[in-house]
This record gives C-alpha cells, sequence and structure tokens, in this order.
C-alpha cells in the first residue's frame, strides 16, 4: 500500500508541474542572445532563425553584444565605402563604428557589401577579430580551421562558403563569448561585461 501511495504522488507530482519546464537543460544560443538584447525579433516577435544575414544587420548586432548601440547609430564619422553611396544612412554611423572597432575592412573590391548576405567565413573573420585574433583573421584561406580549431563552430552544421542564417549566427556569437580573448584568462563575455548563461 505505502508502495502504492509513493507511486501515486510520484505520477500526481509530474502532471501538476508545468509541461515547458526544462530540467538542467542549457538555454539556447538565440535564447542567450535575446536575453542579453543582441538579437530581437520583428513586430511580431519572431526572431527570424530562419533568414539570412545581411552584411549591414550584422553591424547592428554586434553594436548590440558590445553594449554601444546608440553610439554606434549616431556615430559621427562616416563611412567611405563607395557602395555606400544611395544607400539607407540609418546603417552608415554602425558601419564606421564597426570599421573603427577593428571588426569590419570591408570586401575585397574595396565595397562594404551593403545589403549582400553574410557568408560564414566572413562572419567567423569578425569573431576572431572581436576574439583579439587580427593577425589571424587576415589569413583568410586558414580562417575556417582556425575557427573550428577554436570552437566558433560548435553546434554549426554550415560550411564556410555557406550564406549564414540568424540561428547559427547566434550560435558562433554564443561560442565566442565563451571563449577567452587572445592572451587573457577573461573570456569575451568577461570583457563585455555580460552575463551569460551557460
Amino acid at each position: 500500500m505505502k508502495k502504492i501511495m509513493i507511486f501515486l504522488i510520484f505520477i500526481l507530482l509530474f502532471t501538476i508541474l508545468p509541461n515547458n519546464v526544462s530540467y538542467g537543460q542549457a538555454p539556447e544560443p538565440y535564447e542567450v542572445l535575446k536575453e542579453l538584447g543582441m538579437l530581437r525579433g520583428n513586430s511580431a516577435g519572431d526572431l527570424m532563425l530562419n533568414d539570412y544575414l545581411k552584411r549591414q544587420d550584422m553591424v547592428v548586432l554586434i553594436s548590440r553584444l558590445y553594449k554601444e548601440e546608440n553610439k554606434a547609430k549616431d556615430y559621427y564619422f562616416q563611412p567611405k565605402f563607395p557602395d555606400l553611396a544611395g544607400t539607407n544612412k540609418f546603417y552608415h554611423g554602425y558601419i564606421q563604428w564597426s570599421v573603427d572597432k577593428g571588426l569590419i575592412r570591408g570586401m575585397a573590391n574595396g565595397n562594404f557589401g551593403y545589403d549582400l548576405d553574410v557568408i560564414v567565413h566572413d562572419y567567423q573573420v569578425v569573431l576572431l577579430r572581436a576574439l583579439g585574433y587580427g593577425e589571424e583573421s587576415l589569413l583568410y584561406q586558414a580562417v575556417p580551421d582556425i575557427a573550428r580549431r577554436f570552437g566558433l563552430m560548435e553546434g554549426v552544421e554550415a560550411k564556410s562558403s555557406d550564406k549564414l542564417i540568424r540561428k547559427d549566427m547566434a550560435t558562433m556569437t554564443y561560442n565566442a563569448l565563451n571563449l577567452n580573448k587572445k592572451g587573457s584568462p577573461l573570456t569575451l563575455a568577461d570583457v563585455l561585461q555580460l552575463e551569460i548563461t551557460n
């Protein structure tokens, strides 16, 4: 009788607990970035995780990660990339901010690449720069191997030549936040003073 009562209590507890409780599971990277304020959805709250990331949107997201979105938005200096003439000036401050931060250098043809989809390889370069590996990021052909060795691609199945979807961007960014800055005992999250949930 006692065993039956314990069993019934056990069953009752499981039916009372909400179904969406995660028992010790780590949050998804995109949930962490949403909590940090980097990743925001559209007006309907959709994070558009399977959408390709545009280059100008990438720099906006990075400015949020650095907690400098307002500074970047109203950045005094204007970018010199030829392809930005006649484009949405909303992004110009963000773009030059990212250049001055040493995160963006532009494309091989001298343009920024406005309205182009981000390639996984290019985001690997940006994250390496954020981690202080500026010299390593110049070894363009070796970047995918370096990124993989460092753990930037953990949980990402995309190839370096693929277009980057927002979900993979979130995973790569999350991985970078958990890596140490070059020559430092501090992670990128520590340096940026971000509290992240693992």
